[in-house]
């Protein structure tokens, strides 16, 4: 990331409060970060550094802006699943400075979260250096002895757990959006994109799942929470291909999407009877039109063995496919807690023109349970 302790402090903050006073503002106790101060939902406020003009980083075909949106993105996601699971984890509302690839000013960031009032500031960051020998993991606090430098280790903790670098350890930093923000504040440099080792760890499958996990378990012990992986269901997204008979097939599921139990089935309704079909699979998501339809699911793709869908006949909507994605299934395809799976079913519809006979369905996203 470009160091932001090169831009200068606010006339403002200068005249009103100082460095040490702004150490003081945010010096608070563990136990008090702990409390959460009436029991209401911590806010967080999740800054995804750089975006827009100001690219960040670039190293080993990886471009920080983009990751550091990724990672945002999803790190909101599962902090509201973690207010919606009511079976662990803690009670959060969440601001983004960006959900889009848009340039943000450095005062606009911290402008936002002292104005809100967030109750801790999270800035996702990637490094780079003119070498490529740099690598590890670090993350910056703006002083020690604060409720911003716990919530620095716990961070620097569950990132190295998650991503196995080397360990550059916690560090303090004059950094603007450190400086500028009214309450603790930490930001995290998860790898060096420079580096080839850290760049590959960064890109491989499920690593966003793994940092924004990494994130959500660092906020979570720092408020004294147990890690804990919101029960975050199943949703659909993307859209289906109307079948040559009328029908719109539709993706589905039922269980729980767990290593340890075998209760989790994605089926699809409204296909077309006695038809062939498989659910593909892949790690990322899409929306890119293909063959009439869309193709929801992204590369490597994967593909289930051939389904007959049953039914009352040719011509007609009543056929299904249906498949147990158990356990078994799910340790046997290298699926692990954490990874974020996308699914969508394809099946063959002789109806349509010789060049588009294939029906989609929907898609379907789900994260690997434990």
């Amino acid at each position: 990331m470009q160091r932001l302790s090169q831009l200068g402090r606010s006339a403002t903050l200068v005249a009103t409060l100082g460095l040490a006073a702004v150490a003081a503002v945010q010096l608070e106790t563990t136990a008090g970060a702990a409390l959460g101060g009436s029991g209401a939902p911590r806010r967080i406020f999740v800054d995804a550094g750089h975006g827009g003009t100001d690219p960040g980083a670039i190293g080993n075909g990886i471009v920080e802006k983009e990751l550091n949106l990724e990672v945002a993105l999803r790190l909101r996601d599962l902090l509201e699943a973690d207010t919606e699971d009511t079976s662990g984890g803690g009670e959060w509302e969440v601001m983004m400075t960006r959900t889009t690839d848009a340039s943000v000013p450095l005062s606009s960031r911290t402008n936002a979260a002292n104005n809100w009032p967030a109750d801790r500031f999270v800035s996702i960051h990637h490094n780079a250096f003119g070498s490529s020998i740099a690598s590890g993991t670090e993350t910056f606090s703006f002083a020690n002895g604060t409720a911003g430098a716990d919530l620095r280790d716990r961070l620097q903790e569950e990132l190295l757990s998650a991503m196995g670098l080397v360990d550059r350890g916690p560090k303090t930093a004059n950094f603007f959006v450190l400086r500028e923000t009214l309450m603790p504040a930490a930001l995290t440099e998860a790898g060096f994109l420079s580096n080839p080792g850290d760049a590959a760890a960064l890109s491989a499958p499920g690593a966003v799942e793994a940092l924004a996990l990494a994130h959500l378990f660092g906020i979570q012990r720092h408020y004294g929470i147990p890690p804990h992986i919101p029960v975050d269901g199943p949703s659909t997204y993307c859209f289906p291909k109307t079948a040559s008979a009328g029908c719109v097939p539709s993706i589905e599921a039922a269980g729980t999407p767990s290593v340890s139990q075998s209760d989790f089935v994605v089926a699809c309704d409204q296909v077309l009877s006695q038809q062939f079909g498989m659910l593909f699979w892949g790690r990322q998501g899409l929306e890119l039109p293909l063959l009439g339809g869309f193709l929801c699911v992204g590369g490597p793709l994967m593909r289930t063995p051939v389904q007959f869908s049953n039914g009352l006949g040719p011509g007609n909507c009543s056929g299904r496919l249906e498949l147990q994605m158990d356990s078994g299934f799910l340790s046997a395809n290298g699926m692990l807690p954490g990874d974020e799976i996308f699914c969508q079913w394809w099946y063959r519809d002789p109806g349509l023109l010789p060049a588009t006979p294939v029906g989609l369905s929907d898609g379907l996203r789900f994260t690997v349970l434990p």
